[in-house]
């Protein structure tokens, strides 16, 4: 049998140190050519408390929508609060978020990208949220995911 032996804090220590101001000048610099909104979906309020400069929107009309859609900023926030949920409930909720996140999209010209933090296996209902979202997403629009 193979022994297992532990690794030292110390290995840390010998990776280069990430150069933090040129790492932001990257990030900016491509988020500047970023053509499309990013879509970030919460189930829970907590996920969002330490969100700065970032709209956060606690319903997800097409006002809404579109209101986010056209902010200066790459993205916002959906708060969702699914995560208190029924399966039904959330059900209902991620068609209609889709759906305005596709008509939207439509609307302004502009495409997206989602990102789901219904990542709770205990609490949330995760896998359905993002199987949800992927198979709307794809019978309203034209876009794919593996």
């Amino acid at each position: 049998m193979r022994e297992v032996k532990p690794i030292s804090i110390d290995i840390l220590n010998t990776f280069k140190q990430v150069d933090e101001d040129r790492l932001n000048k990257l990030l900016a610099d491509e988020l500047k050519h970023l053509d499309r909104k990013i879509v970030v979906l919460d189930d829970d309020p907590t996920g969002v408390q330490t969100v700065h400069d970032i709209s956060v929107y606690t319903d997800w009309d097409k006002d809404s929508m579109e209101q986010g859609f056209n902010e200066k900023n790459s993205m916002f926030f959906i708060l969702t609060n699914s995560r208190g949920f029924t399966v039904a409930q959330t059900t209902k909720a991620h068609k209609e978020i889709s759906k305005n996140i596709v008509d939207v999209s439509k609307k302004v010209n502009k495409d997206f990208i989602i990102i789901s933090r219904s990542d709770s296996t205990m609490r949330g209902h995760y896998p359905v949220e993002t199987n949800l979202l992927k198979s709307e997403v794809e019978r309203l629009s034209e876009k794919l995911f593996d």
